[in-house]
């Protein structure tokens, strides 16, 4: 029944208005935001090529004047080259933290993109229950309109007081009143959710849509433990670079010219991990990792009670609509019986203006039960990780 109140409820659309899957995709992609995102991962991809690139050689060049005791004196000169060499499991290792580091960016990236989707959602279901409240409005409006139109003809055939008639009508003018500040609130909320969505110009926006949940409460591959898992796997492989005391050999080859002789050198030099081994390097990324675990088994925790929060929310929002929905059959049928007896009788005006509010006011619980219920899919699929491409 719930789905024919809202239906009755909301403006009528053009058949060209966009509806919000199409709002939310132009979002996606026309979004600065999630640009600025996407390029920080080709800046992270970047700096992995600057991580594995070579170092550059070393070139010498060295000339020499000889002047013995006796005799003419003679020139001669010295040429090296140098080349800093990886060792193979060192490049390895450094591949592996490039890898990681994209991967990390790419999780940060999908949380952004998955928590823009999740708040414009929210931003939506604002301006859809601001489109229904106004709807709701002007029906109110009419309601009173038609209470009022009552009043007066009854005024006028002597059956009810002018305290009354004055009664209906300011009821009706502060429904006209209500439904200008409604008006106010749908335009505010529509222009709040194209300059979130980043779209500049006015467009034709379907305001019906219903959020359903995409999975069965259970967490798949929520963003925020995704991210986590991403950095895990980061200190792991940096953890593992750093074990590498060593990471260069350099390679130089040295010909020189003398004038008694030609001498060429051919040969290796290496660090020696005396003083620096990276010790405190490996301590560090020991706590870093001891610390992302405990960050996901938080975060783990957390989700899961927040989960099963917005189960049990889920199902009292349910059966609150439930209720609702048959309290508004009773009143509806009250509201239409005393319509009906007022046009014939002199039923009490005031409880007629009373079922009117009830009505209203429980139509409007049922605008917000069911905002609450597209709200609590929304967070239920973020958390689950529905919006993770």
């Amino acid at each position: 029944m719930f789905k024919y109140i809202i239906i009755s409820l909301l403006l009528c659309t053009f058949l060209s208005a966009e509806s919000f899957d199409d709002f939310l995709h132009k979002a996606i992609k026309n979004s600065p935001y999630l640009e600025s995102s996407a390029l920080a991962v080709k800046q992270t991809k970047e700096k992995g090529n600057i991580l594995t690139r070579y170092e550059n050689p070393t070139l010498e060049l060295e000339y020499s004047t000889f002047k013995p005791d006796r005799g003419n004196s003679d020139e001669g000169y010295r040429v090296n080259y140098s080349q800093p060499i990886r060792l193979w499991n060192v490049a390895d290792d450094k591949r592996a933290v490039v890898s990681s580091n994209i991967k990390s960016a790419n999780a940060s990236f999908d949380q952004e993109r998955a928590i823009f989707i999740r708040d414009i959602s929210i931003s939506y279901t604002l301006y859809s229950q601001s489109k229904m409240f106004l709807s709701l409005g002007e029906e109110e409006l009419q309601i009173a309109k038609k209470i009022y139109d009552i009043s007066v003809a009854q005024f006028q055939n002597g059956t009810i007081s002018k305290g009354l008639k004055l009664q209906a009508q300011v009821d009706f003018e502060m429904s006209e009143n209500s439904k200008y500040f409604l008006s106010l609130n749908s335009m505010q909320a529509y222009y709040s959710l194209l300059k979130f969505a980043g779209i500049n110009e006015e467009i034709e926006l379907d305001s019906a849509y219903d959020f359903t949940i995409n999975a069965d409460f259970q967490i798949i591959n929520n963003p925020t433990l995704e991210v986590f898992k991403a950095q895990q796997n980061q200190v792991l492989s940096e953890a593992k670079l750093n074990s590498n005391s060593v990471e260069w050999l350099n390679l130089f080859v040295e010909l020189e010219n003398e004038p008694a002789q030609d001498i060429v050198r051919l040969g290796l030099n290496f660090p020696l991990a005396f003083f620096n081994d990276k010790s405190q390097e490996k301590t560090i990324a020991t706590l870093q990792l001891n610390r992302t675990e405990l960050l996901i088994k938080n975060e783990q925790m957390s989700l899961n009670i927040e989960l099963i929060k917005l189960q049990k929310e889920r199902e009292s929002l349910l059966n609150l609509s439930k209720n609702s929905e048959r309290i508004l059959s009773t009143q509806l049928e009250l509201l239409k019986m005393y319509e009906d007896g007022y046009k014939i009788s002199n039923i009490n005006l005031l409880q007629l203006q009373d079922i009117k509010n009830k009505v209203i006011e429980t139509k409007r619980t049922l605008i917000q039960i069911h905002t609450a219920l597209n709200q609590n899919a929304i967070y239920t699929n973020y958390i689950q990780g529905s919006y993770n491409e």
